[in-house]
């Protein structure tokens, strides 16, 4: 007799992918308000800073610098996750 689709069971995602995601969202989050947040003050930053614009210095250097903490914590984040991973299909 076939199965029927609906007795399937959903397949649930592991503690590891839960982080995983839940990681990237959390780190999205981040990057979009570092990404639009200053942008919407940038009037109000009309300073000058070493010449330029304050909100200039912000777009050229700070967001690209913020973007390569935001990757480098999750490298840092995942390679953590991944050996506590290898570590728990080893112990099995």
């Amino acid at each position: 007799m076939p199965e029927s689709r609906v007795s399937s069971p959903t397949p649930v995602p592991s503690r590891y992918w839960r982080r995983n995601v839940w990681l990237i969202v959390l780190l999205l989050v981040v990057w979009a308000a570092l990404t639009f947040i200053p942008s919407y003050f940038a009037r109000s930053l009309s300073f000058d800073f070493i010449g330029w614009p304050f909100s200039f210095w912000m777009a050229a250097y700070g967001a690209p610098l913020a973007y390569l903490v935001i990757i480098a914590v999750y490298a840092r984040i995942m390679n953590r996750e991944d050996r506590r991973a290898e570590e728990a299909k080893g112990n099995r």
